[in-house]
């Protein structure tokens, strides 16, 4: 497909620099060279917002996220079928009720109409979810939150560098949250990081993420309160409910070294997208993800969807296999369909005392409450774009050619 190829490591010679500042500077409990001080700012510059928050994982940034947004018991907060199930789960961790709705048919990101007929006087938030590196429609959805008074957080862990009409994913919802897990674009092998330009639910989702201490700051960096106070025997340290969530810094060095060449980790996963595109579009039976005009989708797979009817989804994976191919995936179930949210509507049923605040208040998770993703799930295939050597890149889609014409 091309004659020039690009190679990029799989991890910057820069991270090992940086890891090597922080090992040298040794690891202290209220000092340290300063590396994840360097990715909350960068991150939130980078991204569109003032306050950056490092956190272990981007499951973690959506717990501290609700709490920092006030969602705690039987609150509803709105998330879409088609997402991770830590989307929904994080609902759960503050003992609110996640409220799973359907999908647009085409984009595969949250239906606005769907989330204006769940909302009720117990909704709280909502969590957008970009999803495979496409954002929702985002200005319907800010209009309800400001009618309704409802805290937006956006769940980009799958987009990096995604734009809706002219801005970047992350610079749009109160909140964001993204993800450092080791299948992300960006990756230092877990964590994440929130984001936000509003000082109160910033601080609120700091303490959240850092025991609750009384006195933290919002200065980047600042994940304990100074020795100074720490050290007086009648110091009150924590007022507030919050979880230890923090990221290492060894850790947040990687990913300040990966987040510097962040354009170039993009532009392969493009690329790779791309090289799969230009077979697709020569298929009549295989339906991309839509990227509506005037967004730009950040690749974090390439998704799509199988429309015959006669073909077995596992055998077209397997036959990309015995092709050469390096595998795809399906989707995710549903979420309202994953087991867990069955056996919590059980438990709620058999022990009601147990759950005062779901008894009454939970939905029935089940089939048919979100017959768009129902019907669309099991059709989807989600293509590697992780390639770092576009010429592999070229040889999947060629591979992937050739097994379409075996159908």
């Amino acid at each position: 497909m091309n004659n020039s190829t690009k190679q990029i490591p799989r991890v910057t010679p820069k991270a090992y620099e940086y890891v090597k500042e922080v090992l040298d500077f040794g690891f202290h409990n209220a000092h340290s060279v300063g590396i994840t001080a360097g990715l909350e700012a960068e991150f939130a510059r980078r991204f569109g917002q003032e306050y950056g928050i490092s956190h272990c994982n981007g499951t973690a940034t959506l717990q501290t996220a609700l709490m920092a947004a006030g969602v705690g018991v039987g609150d509803e907060v709105i998330v879409p079928s088609f997402t991770v199930v830590s989307t929904p789960m994080a609902v759960i961790h503050c003992n609110a009720v996640p409220i799973i709705v359907d999908v647009d048919p085409d984009t595969w990101t949250i239906d606005i109409e769907a989330i204006r007929k769940h909302i009720t006087p117990r909704t709280k938030a909502i969590i957008p979810v970009a999803i495979s590196g496409l954002t929702p429609d985002y200005d319907p959805i800010m209009e309800l939150a400001e009618k309704h008074n409802l805290v937006i957080i956006e769940d980009n862990a799958q987009c990096y560098l995604g734009y809706y009409k002219g801005r970047v994913a992350g610079s749009i919802g109160h909140l964001a949250s993204f993800s450092f897990q080791s299948s992300k674009t960006l990756t230092c092998g877990d964590g994440g990081i929130l984001i936000c330009s509003d000082a109160k639910l910033a601080l609120a989702a700091k303490k959240a993420a850092t025991i609750g201490f009384k006195d933290i700051t919002l200065n980047p960096g600042d994940n304990v309160v100074s020795e100074l106070l720490r050290c007086q025997p009648d110091y009150q340290r924590h007022d507030s409910i919050g979880w230890n969530q923090r990221l290492p810094e060894i850790a947040a060095a990687v990913a300040l070294a990966e987040l510097e060449r962040i354009d170039e980790l993009v532009e392969m996963r493009t690329y790779s997208a791309m090289a799969f595109e230009k077979v697709i579009d020569k298929c009549d039976w295989i339906l991309p993800q839509k990227t509506p005009e005037g967004y730009i989708n950040a690749y974090w797979n390439y998704a799509a969807r199988i429309t015959r009817e006669d073909i077995d989804w596992a055998e077209f994976l397997s036959t990309f296999i015995e092709l050469g191919g390096d595998g795809f995936y399906g989707s995710y179930q549903p979420a309202h369909l994953e087991p867990v949210f069955a056996n919590l509507n059980k438990a709620v049923d058999e022990n009601p005392e147990r759950y005062p605040h779901y008894s009454g208040r939970l939905p029935r998770y089940k089939k048919d409450t979100c017959p768009v993703w129902e019907s669309i799930q099991p059709q989807i295939i989600m293509l590697k774009t992780n390639y770092f050597d576009t010429a592999e890149a070229d040889k999947q889609a060629e591979i992937f050619a050739k097994t379409i014409k075996r159908f």
